[in-house]
């Protein structure tokens, strides 16, 4: 991890156990929310050595592996292949039906871990960087289409992209499921007061065609108000219109440095995007890691 990274988990670990007050409440309404932080510590020597964290995908019954972390000194020992399986056991008994996780490529020890224990490759993604002192150019949206205000956009236009542009081999693993985008009605008026308590301001810009108003390139990004961290996009563009890739990084990356300058902006694009991925490499993004996902049915 970087520092500035580093930085912010540690913030937000810090905010989250001052609201964990709120979040147990409502997670006694809602059983989705019962599972948003779920993991084990392994403990020798006195001491926590391992971890596995993971958490429910939404309300839906696909689960996803986020941490599987054991110190150096602990390795080889079969302490990871021993968090990961009581993590597996954990979401079975929790009504689990898909589990997901990322591995990063070249990592031979843990893909050959997580094949092992039934995980199989399916998509990957590639994690680019964008850290310039001065705004990008603002690029002119092409002919044919409009931004519409956020008001616009509700849940299910964001479903009916991905329904219509994720790859059947990884909607295997990764189905567009309506519970994946829908946002229970209560924790509406919430997300503003954990917003604030981070340091977090979201947004996204959604693009449609001019000419019947569908969705079919949308951006969201999570950018820093405070002192610290660094700020967080992602984007997703129907395939038959690639010709906005070039638009939309280059103003996504103008809009997260406009509203938090002076950070680092993490940009994670899924493989078979690969249109977004040359325009994030020519638009000045620089590529740090790359990922496998692996998902298993259980």
């Amino acid at each position: 991890m970087q520092y500035d990274e580093k930085e912010l988990l540690i913030d937000m670990l810090n905010n989250l156990e001052r609201l964990w007050p709120l979040i147990w409440l409502v997670q006694l309404v809602s059983p989705a929310l019962r599972d948003l932080i779920r993991g084990y510590v392994w403990e020798e020597d006195e001491q926590p050595v391992g971890m596995v964290k993971f958490h429910r995908w939404g309300a839906t019954n696909t689960w996803y592996i986020t941490t599987v972390a054991v110190l150096p000194s602990y390795r080889r020992r079969g302490i990871g292949r021993k968090l990961v399986q009581v993590a597996l056991d954990y979401i079975r008994e929790r009504g689990g039906r898909m589990t997901l996780l990322d591995v990063i490529a070249g990592n031979v020890p843990a893909y050959t871990l997580y094949e092992q224990l039934g995980f199989e490759r399916f998509t990957g993604s590639i994690k680019f960087n964008y850290n310039q002192d001065e705004l990008p150019p603002e690029l002119p949206l092409p002919h044919g289409y409009t931004v519409l205000p956020l008001d616009f956009l509700d849940w299910h236009a964001d479903y009916q992209l991905a329904q219509r542009i994720i790859p059947a081999s990884v909607q295997r693993y990764e189905p567009a499921e309506e519970a994946r985008f829908r946002r229970p009605q209560f924790a509406r008026p919430l997300m503003p007061i954990i917003r604030r308590a981070i340091g977090v301001r979201e947004g996204k810009i959604a693009i449609h065609t001019a000419s019947d108003g569908q969705l079919v390139a949308l951006a969201e990004y999570a950018v820093r108000v405070r002192p610290g961290g660094l700020n967080y996009t992602n984007m997703r563009i129907d395939p038959a219109h690639a010709e906005l890739a070039s638009y939309l990084v280059q103003n996504l990356m103008r809009t997260t440095q406009r509203l938090s300058p002076g950070r680092r902006t993490e940009f994670t694009i899924p493989q078979w995007q690969d249109m977004v991925i040359e325009a994030a490499s020519a638009g000045g993004c620089v590529k740090r890691l790359e990922y496998d996902r692996m998902g298993m049915i259980l």
